[in-house]
């Protein structure tokens, strides 16, 4: 795990009292997602959440790992959640090839990062897509019930490209049963891995690559 998101991870109280957005490091803002292989023919793996609609079209599959975070009222209360924290590594072509997961995790492929602006609002921070703001508008159960839940996300607003993202194949995150043993307002982290699955809008697409190339503001 990347020194970055323990920063993140361990002011995360101070950061649900007074939000402040993540911004991508200087290192890596200036590069662009993986173009070098074709997301056209590639399929989820199956659930039962509602599939993007057109003209939406898979733009990057990316790997997220980080922590999924709860917080505790008193030792009696039961862990509530209070979002998550993970870095982004480009894994669409080692999916796309059908390839392991463990050979994405290089500082080369890192693409953004996912965050929470508050307990319930998730964003998503990533290179050639700016930032998306996203609601939770449909949940399943992971196959294996030691994993969280599968997701959709809708995007609140089209200031983006981003219009849906959807938070498959997870490992781990689950909450604690209990609280016992943690002192009250405490905050608990739970190490997890997901694949997050970004639909974009091509006309949106094509129109932010414009402005970039006129040197406009996106």
């Amino acid at each position: 795990m990347h020194s970055s998101l323990f920063a993140v991870a361990l002011a995360l109280p101070l950061a649900l009292a007074a939000p402040a957005p993540y911004r991508l490091p200087h290192t890596i803002a200036r590069r662009q997602l993986n173009d070098t292989c074709s997301l056209a023919d590639v399929q989820q793996p199956p659930n039962t959440l509602t599939p993007p609609q057109s003209p939406n079209e898979l733009v990057l599959i990316a790997l997220g790992q980080g922590t999924q975070n709860y917080t505790c009222a008193d030792a009696t209360a039961a862990p509530a959640s209070i979002g998550a924290v993970a870095d982004l590594f480009d894994a669409s072509c080692t999916v796309a090839a059908g390839a392991s997961l463990g050979s994405v995790t290089q500082d080369a492929n890192a693409v953004g990062h996912h965050f929470f602006v508050d307990a319930t609002t998730p964003e998503f921070d990533i290179i050639g897509l700016g930032e998306t703001q996203l609601k939770k508008v449909e949940s399943m159960a992971a196959p294996q019930a030691t994993n969280i839940p599968w997701l959709k996300l809708d995007a609140k607003s089209t200031n983006t490209p981003v219009r849906n993202v959807y938070r498959l194949n997870t490992k781990g995150g689950l909450a604690p049963k209990d609280c016992s043993g943690q002192a009250p307002g405490s905050v608990v982290t739970v190490q997890y891995e997901a694949e997050y699955w970004v639909y974009a809008n091509p006309d949106a697409m094509a129109a932010r690559r414009r402005k970039r190339s006129l040197g406009l503001p996106l």
